[in-house]
């Protein structure tokens, strides 16, 4: 809400959409994250899946700045929920990495064992020490840590 111009398409993308693009790539399944611009909701990508368990599942979203570890405790029980997805793109998310305000959801997700994709341009240090702090958590570096910008030195991080 109030962030549509941050939107890939000038349309809703539903799972209609979604399933006929599939259907013409061959692909079978997908996980669905749900964009960041709507905000932490997840009840889309969810009826989604629960309408068509064989084909979509989802990494959903909540809000690090809340914690909320109990939310977490039972977040896989949402049927066709894997784990979380967490975007550390803008100024103050990447703080989040060294500021302790994720800290509570490292740890629960750690200890309720839910994966976790997340998305640090320019913060793959930060998220590595995440990493060696929580080294039970599951943890998937989503777009190589890449933001959007063209060419190979957009890798060098790597």
């Amino acid at each position: 809400p109030g962030r549509d111009h941050l939107a890939q398409k000038p349309y809703p993308v539903t799972k209609e959409l979604i399933l006929e693009g599939m259907d013409e790539a061959g692909i079978d399944r997908v996980v669905l994250v749900p964009p960041s611009w709507e905000g932490d909701r997840n009840d889309l990508a969810l009826e989604a899946a629960r309408m068509h368990p064989d084909r979509f599942s989802v990494m959903g979203r909540i809000d690090l700045a809340r914690p909320q570890p109990d939310l977490i405790s039972r977040w896989r029980e949402q049927p066709g929920m894997l784990g979380l997805r967490f975007t550390f793109h803008r100024g103050e998310q990447r703080a989040w990495l060294t500021d302790g305000t994720a800290e509570w959801a490292w740890q629960a997700c750690e200890e309720h064992e839910v994966p976790v994709m997340v998305f640090v341009p320019g913060s793959v240090p930060a998220i590595g020490e995440v990493a060696a702090r929580h080294p039970g958590l599951r943890l998937v570096i989503d777009h190589l840590a890449c933001h959007g910008e063209p060419g190979p030195e957009r890798f060098a991080h790597l």
